[in-house]
């Protein structure tokens, strides 16, 4: 459950609690969550270490600060279809709509809610335009993998481990994405797992992961200085960071698919 703070956080439909500095520049509030944080229910009631962690594994529940200036303050269970009704009270359909703008789709609808939602957290390990060192290795099925020579396509490198429970619930979303750009010579999905290749090979029997995958990735990950898990980055055709999240927010996949597609432009 190592760095569980920040998982269970942006599980929340990417509500992204920020403070600001002196010089008015955003920066992401961190919260020390570990089993001996504060967590309560709806009734106020105080809620064991198994307890909250069980209901946040169903992806039903997040946790929600009640100080959002205080870093080790105590926290809320609610429930996400909760936060989910909030939001979406902000978007027009139907005939909400104000004059002169047209209906929304369903489709066009979740577009609009997602693109509502604060944008994912950014990891601290990368920087949007940067240029980031390039590695060579093999994956899972024997293929050459060098980063440097894949310039020319959009590059998703994902970083994760099986025992991440956000690594997990995001993989279905991910393979969404695959789906999607899969006849796209142009885009290129790369998972750097922490495990070695017989784990990650059991564990692919029951959860498929179209990505494809680079096993025994820790000194790949060491590379960035990657300690947070779930950290995902989208690399444009010049080989330069176009998107950088941690963990996986709701509103994730909508920006994933949206650098995508500019930066195949």
């Amino acid at each position: 459950m190592k760095n569980i703070y920040l998982i269970l956080l942006l599980l929340s439909a990417s509500f992204i609690v920020r403070a600001q500095d002196t010089v008015k520049k955003t920066v992401p509030m961190r919260f020390n969550i570990d089993m001996n944080t504060v967590v309560k229910d709806s009734t106020g009631k105080i809620c064991t270490y198994k307890e909250w962690t069980a209901l946040t594994r169903t992806r039903e529940y997040v946790l929600m600060p009640e100080d959002t200036s205080n870093p080790n303050t105590a926290f809320k269970l609610v429930k996400k279809d909760a936060l989910l009704r909030k939001y979406s009270a902000t978007v027009n359909t139907g005939n909400t709509m104000p004059a002169g703008q047209k209906n929304l789709s369903p489709g066009e609808a979740e577009e609009q809610r997602m693109a509502s939602y604060p944008k994912p957290m950014e990891s601290e390990n990368f920087t949007i335009g940067q240029e980031i060192e390039s590695f060579s290795t093999h994956d899972m099925n024997g293929k050459k993998v060098k980063l440097k020579d894949l310039r020319g396509k959009v590059v998703m490198l994902n970083f994760w481990f099986i025992g991440c429970p956000p690594c997990r619930a995001e993989i279905p979303e991910l393979n969404k994405l695959v789906e999607l750009y899969k006849d796209n010579p142009n885009v290129v999905f790369l998972a750097v797992a922490l495990d070695p290749r017989w784990d990650i090979r059991t564990f692919l029997k029951t959860s498929p992961f179209n990505f494809d995958i680079i096993d025994d990735g820790r000194s790949i990950a060491d590379i960035y200085k990657i300690h947070l898990y779930p950290t995902s980055v989208i690399l444009d055709k010049e080989g330069k960071v176009a998107f950088h999240t941690v963990s996986f927010a709701a509103n994730s996949p909508y920006w994933m698919k949206k650098t995508i597609n500019e930066a195949l432009k």
